[in-house]
């Protein structure tokens, strides 16, 4: 087991474990203290220090990541606690206010980590022809790129140029080409957050033996 990118992963099965609404809410908490300087400067990926109860750890976050726990903090509002949904509704207030003010950055930002998230998902589908077993194993842990770039797509205010649109349009191609409809790949806990529309590559997987 390990805990990559904030998020736990079963190296065997590559099966991404839903993370408890606390160990998201301390994510976001650590995600927003650092959201205007992360704007601010240039970098794609920021390392930040989250503290746990069992001692700080270093995650990268991102736009798309932020955005990401915010939907998985908001799908499990019933199971926090009063005063987790009022830090939750802090946090949330503050995360708009900063990404109103830094819009343009944000917008650019989101854009870059879209290029980004499709450049690793290209060369991971690309070796699934080849690496049959591996791209059946990682194949979970890979559809975490696909879904933040939706999370990304949601908050851009105009369309993809028309390169990066064709790109993801051959990524979905491919993704359907070489995995067939499946169970849902992720901790079933999360699934009521990420239903079959719009998330459809989250209910699919190669299969062992993969057909180019």
């Amino acid at each position: 087991m390990a805990f990559v990118g904030g998020e736990t992963i079963l190296r065997k099965s590559s099966y991404v474990v839903a993370e408890t609404p606390a160990t998201d809410l301390a994510v976001v908490r650590a995600m927003v203290e650092e959201l205007e300087t992360y704007l601010l400067a240039d970098q794609l990926y920021r390392t930040i220090t989250v503290s746990f109860a069992d001692g700080p750890q270093n995650l990268q976050m991102t736009g798309a990541d932020l955005l990401t726990r915010l939907r998985r903090l908001r799908g499990h509002w019933e199971q926090l606690s009063a005063d987790e949904q009022h830090e939750l509704t802090i946090l949330q207030t503050k995360t708009d206010a900063i990404l109103q003010r830094w819009h343009g950055q944000f917008q650019q930002r989101l854009r870059r980590e879209i290029k980004a998230r499709l450049d690793s998902l290209q060369w991971f589908l690309e070796d699934c022809t080849t690496e049959t077993q591996r791209c059946h194993i990682e194949f979970p842990f890979e559809m975490r790129n696909r879904q933040r770039i939706d999370e990304a797509l949601a908050m851009l205010d105009a369309p993809l140029n028309e390169p990066l649109q064709q790109r993801l349009q051959a990524v979905d191609a491919q993704i359907r080409r070489l995995a067939p409809p499946a169970p849902f790949l992720w901790d079933e806990r999360l699934q009521p957050i990420f239903p079959k529309d719009p998330y459809w590559y989250l209910y699919r997987r190669p299969p062992h033996t993969v057909t180019a």
